[in-house]
C-alpha cells in the first residue's frame, strides 16, 4: 500500500538525504563538506526553504519513505529565504558569509513569481526508481496546487538528470528557460519547466 502524507520532523534524516540525491554534485558545493549536516538540520527548521513543514513523503510497506516532494507557493518564498538564511548563519558561522555570494547567485537565478506553485525538490530512492513514484509525486504536487487555486506550477531541474527532464515532459511540463551557475569552476546546466493547471 502506497500513502502521501505531509512529513513530520522524525522524517527529517530521509528527508535530508533524498534531497541530497536530487543535487548530488551542486549541493555539496554550495553548502560544502558538511552538506547533510546542514541538509538534515534545515529539514529540522519550520520555516526554511528545506523545511518538512513543506515536504510530503511517499511512505510504502507500512511505514518505509521511498520518496519524497518539497514544494511551496511563490508568496511565502521571500519569508522562507530571510528564514533559511539566518538558520545557514546559525549553523555554518562566518562560513556563511563566505558562500553569500553563492547562495544570492542561486536566489537571483531562482526567482518565484508570487502566482506560481513551485516544486523546489522531488525525489526517489535509487532502490525504488521505475515504479511510477516520480509520476505520483508530481500528481499530487498539481492536486495540491490546484486546491490551493494556482494556476501554474514550475520547477528547475539540472539538464543532465534525462530521466526527470523526460517525466516532467511527459507529464505535460514544457521548458521556458535555461540557467546557468557556476560555481568552483563547475557548470551546472537548469532548465525552468513549467506546467499550465486545468481547472
Amino acid at each position: 500500500m502506497e500513502i502521501i502524507r505531509k512529513a513530520e520532523i522524525s522524517d527529517a534524516d530521509v528527508v535530508a538525504s533524498l534531497i541530497l540525491e536530487t543535487g548530488r554534485s551542486f549541493l555539496p558545493l554550495l553548502f560544502g563538506p558538511y552538506v547533510k549536516l546542514i541538509l538534515g538540520r534545515l529539514v529540522k527548521t519550520p520555516g526554511t526553504v528545506f523545511s518538512f513543514d513543506s515536504a510530503y513523503v511517499l511512505e510504502i510497506d507500512e511505514g518505509k519513505v521511498v520518496g519524497i516532494i518539497v514544494m511551496f507557493d511563490g508568496k511565502t518564498i521571500r519569508k522562507r529565504a530571510l528564514k533559511t538564511a539566518f538558520a545557514l548563519f546559525q549553523l555554518m558561522g562566518f562560513e556563511f558569509f563566505k558562500r553569500l555570494p553563492l547562495f544570492r547567485l542561486v536566489w537571483q537565478r531562482n526567482k518565484i513569481r508570487n502566482n506560481e506553485f513551485y516544486v523546489s525538490h522531488v525525489a526517489v530512492d535509487k532502490n525504488y526508481r521505475g515504479m511510477g513514484y516520480g509520476r505520483k509525486l508530481m500528481l499530487f504536487a498539481e492536486e495540491v496546487a490546484k486546491q490551493r487555486n494556482f494556476k501554474k506550477i514550475c520547477l528547475d531541474v539540472e539538464n543532465t538528470n534525462i530521466q526527470a527532464v523526460e517525466l516532467y515532459k511527459r507529464l505535460g511540463y514544457v521548458g521556458t528557460r535555461v540557467n546557468r551557475i557556476n560555481i568552483k569552476n563547475v557548470r551546472f546546466v537548469f532548465i525552468r519547466m513549467e506546467k499550465v493547471l486545468a481547472s
